[in-house]
């Protein structure tokens, strides 16, 4: 029978052999990935035995995202994120998550981001995987455009034509997944970046008119031996792809994307999340070389 307390100074040793172990696991299963050997800062949970042994621990961080946040479009109103997340099996976690649950915001919803090689316990506590986050090597992606079809960088100019690519982009993804959702401080992202300069847009015309647009800009990986999304190395990160519904399913895509890879001339490689419950994203990112480094765990009420 486990029983689950808040952490305590004297557990940090304890914590931190059970973060290694955890560590050690998921990293032989993927040595690019690097989870935290030692606890942020901040209340906690651990999960101890009869004997008083340590068998888990997670540090709950409660997310209140307000009216216009732009993460809205992605993420829950009130949620719990949990860091720095181990444990010696499923019971632990399963214990850890009934005290998170039994908070107000933990009702609500909570989630992890996790090695994607590494599904682990979240299933069994009801999680479900809401996104991927990719890494695709630093190779060509040939993406001859059709013909009639131009590319160009978009600018201040082009703010509405490419909002609304990106309106009816999330559209679609919204009717898919239960996890996204048009919010207008979403669509105020884009057009901020876009007259700002804050990133860049690659844009494809026929006739003139926009029909394709891919959002990015550039990324740095992390340090050697420390916990990051990303090994070492200056990465793009696409943040949206958006082919208008009736160019969809002829090469377009593709076509923008190795365009807008061209122009971002990253050295080390290329990033962009997708959601598993959109049928083209999960199809056509996997299919271009884009593989899953880490996976977003949710439960939603």
């Amino acid at each position: 029978m486990l029983t689950v307390r808040a952490r305590a100074d004297a557990d940090a040793a304890a914590v931190a052999a059970l973060l290694a172990a955890t560590a050690d696991r998921t990293e032989a299963l993927d040595p690019a990935i690097r989870l935290a050997r030692r606890p942020g800062s901040g209340p906690a949970l651990v999960a101890v035995g009869a004997d008083g042994a340590l068998h888990g621990h997670v540090r709950p961080v409660e997310q209140v995202l307000d009216a216009e946040d732009p993460d809205r479009a992605y993420g829950p109103d009130r949620s719990v994120s949990w860091f720095d997340a181990a444990a010696t099996g499923p019971d632990a976690i399963a214990a850890l998550a009934a005290a998170i649950r039994a908070t107000p915001v933990g009702a609500e919803a909570d989630g992890v981001l996790w090695p994607a090689v590494d599904e682990g316990w979240w299933a069994g506590i009801g999680l479900e995987p809401s996104g991927h986050y990719c890494l695709r090597p630093p190779v060509p992606l040939p993406g001859p455009l059709p013909g009639g079809v131009t590319t160009r960088a978009a600018g201040p100019d082009d703010v509405e034509a490419v909002v609304a690519l990106h309106r009816e982009a999330v559209a679609f993804q919204a009717a898919a997944s239960p996890y996204v959702r048009q919010v207008p401080a979403a669509e105020a992202g884009f057009r901020s970046r876009l007259s700002t300069g804050t990133s860049s847009s690659t844009l494809l015309e026929a006739g003139g008119r926009p029909i394709a647009v891919c959002e990015w800009w550039p990324v740095d990986g992390g340090e050697p031996d420390r916990p990051a999304l990303l090994p070492p190395g200056r990465y793009v990160y696409l943040n949206s792809v958006a082919v208008t519904a009736g160019a969809r399913g002829s090469g377009l895509g593709r076509a923008l994307v190795s365009a807008a890879l061209a122009a971002a001339d990253a050295p080390d490689g290329s990033t962009l999340w997708f959601s598993p419950s959109n049928p083209i994203a999960s199809r056509v990112w996997p299919h271009l070389g884009w593989r899953p480094i880490w996976s977003a765990w949710e439960r939603r009420s």
